[in-house]
């Protein structure tokens, strides 16, 4: 028992292993930091840094195009203390752009940086590697995009309204002699199965394509595009078929709109819009035609008036109003029969005028030579105008109230005297 006492812990091979393991760890350390101050050593996947000294080809009016990427290895020559923990970021590998003048595909060699300038360490790239670099001015140019979809099948009873591409712009960059060969940006849609016999509106991802002036496709080497698809709506409407009708205005009371004979330059306009628009449409007003307007052998043009969401399938917007004016004539006369109706209260009105000189009536011939100038009357309708005691020119409606048939053009007034009742 005493004796495996005095054993020492260097005999235990437990110990004594580990302990000649780390003491020659130790000792190649020294040897290798310490003793030989001229170790070499491999450092690996370094990046080539393409911007670093970039003034010195971006002063020319160039850049670079090509986008090219590279590690490098670098060989480390210095003491071992030096040595132990360098990294790649503690190095600046970059091409030599010195002897860059123009646009072109160059191949530059390597240079290396060590960031601490204090340091003794050498750095050089490996095998002296180089790098194939391509210069050119570059350009940047804004184009719409232009959708293609001319191989669509519509159904029956639908139209292609249209199509819009969103986003609507595409900026490219990229050198020069590229870029100026671009003559157009299309969104292509091709044809598949869910763009036959189209019936309904859809949105199609669309990949973007250069073409030149000549609508042939562009293989662009080095320009990018800020977006490579757009989504293309394809706008998909009904069309209807609807009768025009004409909405007069300025008739006179007991006028029958029917004794007039006209014509529409078309009486039906084929439009298109959304089914849900079109499906409570029956008809199309036309802009309104003030019969106080109407002249004697004259047609009018007249605005076709479109709900919002309908267009015109011919793209027609005005048609032309005539009239029948054979059996019609007309006749200037002085209206001496002259009323004033719902007058205000509190107010009394005076018509100052004995008659309205120089009426024009336009009817049937025959009934226009037996009018008595006493049938015709001028009404003046205070309701339509703003009370204000004083002497005022109040317009005047003519009318015939024993004819449908005759109607006056022009406009006409009476000079009235406004008084406030007294009391009032």
């Amino acid at each position: 028992m005493k004796k495996d006492k005095d054993k020492s812990l260097l005999d235990d091979r437990r110990f004594s292993i580990p302990l000649s393991i780390l003491l020659a760890v130790a000792m190649w350390m020294v040897v290798t930091m310490v003793i030989n101050p001229n170790s070499t050593f491999t450092l690996y996947n370094v990046p080539v840094d393409f911007t670093y000294n970039s003034t010195s080809y971006t002063s020319k009016g160039l850049d670079i195009v090509n986008n090219p990427q590279k590690s490098v290895s670098l060989k480390l020559e210095g003491n071992g203390y030096d040595l132990s923990g360098l990294k790649a970021e503690d190095f600046v590998v970059y091409p030599d752009y010195s002897s860059v003048n123009g646009p072109g595909e160059v191949t530059l060699p390597l240079r290396v940086l060590v960031r601490d300038s204090a340091s003794q360490v050498k750095a050089t790239v490996n095998k002296d590697e180089r790098v194939t670099v391509v210069f050119d001015s570059v350009e940047e140019k804004t184009f719409t995009v232009q959708v293609q979809a001319s191989d669509l099948t519509i159904a029956d009873g639908y139209i292609l309204q249209g199509t819009v591409a969103s986003p609507s712009s595409v900026t490219v960059n990229g050198p020069a002699s590229e870029v100026d060969s671009i003559d157009r940006i299309v969104a292509r849609v091709e044809p598949s199965s869910d763009l036959e016999n189209m019936s309904e509106s859809k949105i199609k991802t669309v990949t973007l394509e250069a073409q030149d002036a000549q609508g042939q496709p562009l293989s662009l080497q080095y320009t990018t595009m800020d977006t490579t698809v757009v989504d293309v709506t394809i706008n998909i409407y009904q069309t209807k078929e609807l009768p025009l009708a004409v909405n007069f205005i300025n008739v006179p009371e007991g006028f029958d709109l029917n004794t007039l004979n006209y014509t529409l330059s078309q009486e039906t306009m084929v439009v298109s819009g959304r089914p849900e628009t079109l499906e409570s449409l029956t008809e199309l007003a036309v802009s309104d035609f003030d019969l106080s307007t109407f002249e004697l052998d004259k047609s009018y043009s007249l605005t076709v008036n479109l709900p919002k969401g309908v267009e015109s399938k011919n793209n027609v917007k005005t048609i032309t109003l005539s009239f029948d004016t054979t059996s019609l004539a007309s006749r200037t006369l002085n209206v001496a029969n002259i009323r004033t109706i719902n007058q205000p209260d509190g107010y009394t009105v005076t018509v100052n005028d004995t008659k309205v000189s120089n009426v024009t009536l336009i009817g049937p011939e025959d009934e226009l030579e037996e009018l008595s100038p006493s049938s015709v009357v001028a009404t003046v309708d205070m309701s339509q105008s703003q009370v204000v005691a004083g002497t005022e020119n109040l317009s005047a409606s003519i009318s015939v109230p024993s004819s449908s048939t005759i109607f006056a053009v022009g406009s006409y007034s009476v000079e009235c005297s406004i008084t406030v009742n007294s009391g009032s």
